[in-house]
């Protein structure tokens, strides 16, 4: 889905970034991360699921999941429930300007019924 993305900071601002909306593949999914590597020094890369129903105006989004790594390698979440919208925010703060993380978001898996 996102395969190898790297985010530098600037600054040492708390930045977020979003992915495009996407359109759900069923009403239940299970969302996937890997965490290549993460420099943020002590301040790890979040990953945030938020959904929303299509006539929502603006963003209009709940926050659904957060996929969070403190030393990398695979997170997940299981989320029920979801509107006819998904998508994802990067947040991260760091403590220095050039830290950084690379990360992957996999496709998620989709599902009608609890598993």
């Amino acid at each position: 889905m996102w395969m190898n993305t790297q985010i530098v900071a600037l600054d040492t601002n708390i930045n977020i970034y979003y992915s495009p909306w996407l359109s759900r593949g069923a009403d239940n999914a299970v969302f996937m991360a890997e965490i290549l590597k993460d420099t943020f020094s002590g301040n790890p890369l979040e990953i945030t699921v938020y959904t929303k129903s299509a006539e929502d105006e603006g963003s209009g989004a709940t926050e659904v999941a957060t996929l969070l790594s403190l030393t990398g390698g695979f997170v997940q979440s299981d989320v029920t429930g979801l509107k006819e919208l998904v998508r994802f925010g990067m947040r991260f703060k760091a403590g220095a300007v050039g830290q950084g993380a690379e990360f992957r978001i996999l496709p998620p898996t989709w599902y009608d019924k609890a598993v």
